[in-house]
């Protein structure tokens, strides 16, 4: 099974949101959803490189 993307892409979209806002000249808003999307997204990776190298081990 492949591991799940949910919260990396969840984590994508938000990031680019907060890049067009600042680009229009407003200012970022990192909120506490934000920083717990990312702290998910970076779960997810954290996971999938773990499958990763024991596969290759």
């Amino acid at each position: 099974m492949p591991p799940s993307t949910d919260y990396i892409r969840h984590a994508a979209r938000l990031t680019r949101q907060i890049q067009l806002a600042t680009a229009m000249g407003d200012a970022p808003k990192l909120d506490s959803d934000y920083f717990k999307a990312l702290a998910k997204a970076l779960d997810e990776i954290a996971e999938a490189v773990e499958k990763i190298r024991t596969t290759i081990d």
